[in-house]
């Protein structure tokens, strides 16, 4: 299914009898596609206190910052009900770009506009429904399983002499993902499996979004959620003195199959969010838009331990705001459970752009 989708267009009333609601048209398109697992590049103007708002600025989004979007979709959804000088230069770069490019206006379309858009229509439901059934396809299924794949076979190894025991994929978007434990991991003395396909998730949304991404990529010697020292911990905290850090996500995995929640948001009672309790507050409306239902909240036995972990080190040391994702085994499996992982895929794509999207 497609990845991302760019909206292009100034703010505009839906006029369309076909659809039920009256609403902006950017507002209404990304909740359908929010909807059918599809996430949007621009997410329009947002007030994080809520879900979708209604701030519209043009001065917030530079035209360096749209075309870098741009580059980030699949495809390009264009209103040229009213066209604009930033609409035409957004069509023309993502159809140069290889872009699929679909148009929603009034006919008759000019030559221009035929020639830089794959399908064109008069009604935004058409239109949707066009971008829903014929898709700019990047199969992220298939690439997780592959890449989970690779990283098993390194799970239980130690890197080759000079080598790091982790990976790090360097972004564009302010915000970083960790998997400390996306390989197997030594602790007290015992060796613990990996937490699988929290590694691939953050590298997939690494390659989605544009975000950062520090996964372990061979078995680990020392804890790096407890074992502060570590070669990951110590590389984490240089990056974030010399990067521009917004949130930290730490995606953790959830290993028994009966523990009642689908996910488990940890923030120390919103101690760890700084003064962003917004960031929980979205992520918490994105989770419930696709159907999560099963929320949990501050794990008691994680918060409760005396030690200090690496998410500690994060909000408390380095002032980063921080939350941690446990994720129920049930949305790591792609292959048996590929529409749960899809979703999950969707509401963190869909948070990073939502996010990054704010000035």
């Amino acid at each position: 299914m497609t990845a991302t989708i760019y909206l292009s267009g100034l703010p505009s009333a839906v006029n369309d009898s076909e659809l039920s609601i009256s609403t902006d048209w950017k507002a209404y398109a990304t909740t359908m596609f929010l909807r059918n697992g599809i996430t949007v590049a621009n997410p329009i103007e947002l007030d994080l206190k809520g879900f979708l708002g209604n701030l519209d600025d043009p001065n917030l989004s530079s035209v360096k910052h749209s075309l870098a979007l741009i580059d980030k979709a699949d495809s390009l959804l264009a209103n040229i009900s009213q066209l604009t000088e930033s609409v035409t230069m957004e069509m023309f770069y993502a159809h140069r770009q290889g872009k699929q490019v679909v148009v929603v206006g009034s006919e008759p379309f000019s030559p221009w506009v035929a020639f830089h858009s794959e399908a064109r229509f008069q009604k935004l439901k058409e239109a949707l429904d066009y971008l829903l059934n014929n898709p700019s396809s990047f199969d992220t299924l298939t690439w997780s399983v592959q890449f989970e794949s690779q990283l098993k076979k390194r799970s239980e190894q130690y890197p080759s002499d000079g080598e790091l025991d982790f990976e790090y994929y360097g972004g564009t978007l302010p915000i970083l993902l960790l998997a400390p434990r996306a390989t197997s991991y030594f602790a007290d003395g015992n060796l613990y499996p990996s937490e699988s396909y929290t590694g691939t998730i953050a590298s997939l949304l690494h390659k989605l979004t544009g975000c950062h991404a520090l996964i372990t990529s061979y078995c680990v010697a020392s804890d790096p959620v407890y074992s502060l020292t570590a070669p990951y911990v110590t590389f984490l905290n240089q990056l974030i003195k010399k990067t521009d850090i917004k949130l930290v996500l730490v995606l953790h995995g959830i290993e028994e199959w009966k523990n009642p929640n689908e996910i488990i948001l940890t923030s120390w009672n919103k101690s760890s969010l700084i003064d962003k309790a917004e960031y929980l507050n979205l992520l918490i409306s994105l989770l419930k838009v696709k159907g999560f239902k099963d929320i949990g909240f501050d794990s008691g036995d994680f918060i409760e331990k005396d030690s200090k972990t690496i998410s500690h080190l994060l909000f408390e040391d380095l002032n980063i705001p921080t939350i941690r994702l446990e994720i129920h085994k049930r949305y790591r499996l792609p292959k048996l459970q590929p529409t749960l992982y899809l979703n999950l895929q969707t509401v963190l794509a869909q948070l990073l752009m939502l996010l990054s999207s704010q000035k």
